[in-house]
């Protein structure tokens, strides 16, 4: 019975992902050499900062929304903790997670990143462990999912 309810929430939250359209966007850019490449550069990224900052402005309101994702992605046995102590947030997830798509993952991901950088602006990175092993094995932040790496 129990196996059911986690393979519930699992389509529950793939369901929840699909219809609230949540995408990870990944930040990006080019390297460039000389003078005047780094000044385009801090360019670059005074801009990328200006349109991060403006998009957690804008989706403040998708707060309620994150933090029932969240609650799901718990009740669903996808994690077992979300945390944010010392403004260091992590998230332990559990055997079911391995089964989503990495987009799915990121999506995931993204809505608990988004949700701990709209509070506190001095969070940098979402840090992923293993429930099992106790091992981190990725991270979220700007750069988009790293596992493994």
């Amino acid at each position: 019975m129990k196996n059911n309810r986690n393979i519930f929430w699992l389509i529950f939250m793939i369901f929840i992902i699909g219809v609230y359209g949540i995408s990870c966007k990944q930040d990006g850019g080019t390297q460039k050499e000389g003078e005047s490449s780094n000044m385009e550069s801090k360019n670059t990224e005074a801009k990328a900062q200006a349109a991060h900052e403006k998009r957690i402005e804008d989706t403040k309101h998708l707060q309620e929304k994150r933090k029932e994702i969240m609650d799901g992605m718990l009740e669903g046995g996808l994690a077992s903790r979300i945390e944010n102590p010392r403004g260091e947030p992590f998230i332990y997830v559990m055997q079911p997670f391995y089964l989503l798509t990495l987009d799915e993952q990121a999506s995931l991901m993204n809505v608990a990143w988004y949700y701990f950088i709209t509070e506190d602006r001095g969070v940098d990175v979402l840090t992923i462990f293993d429930e099992d092993t106790g091992n981190e094995i990725g991270t979220f932040g700007r750069k988009g999912l790293l596992i493994g790496e």
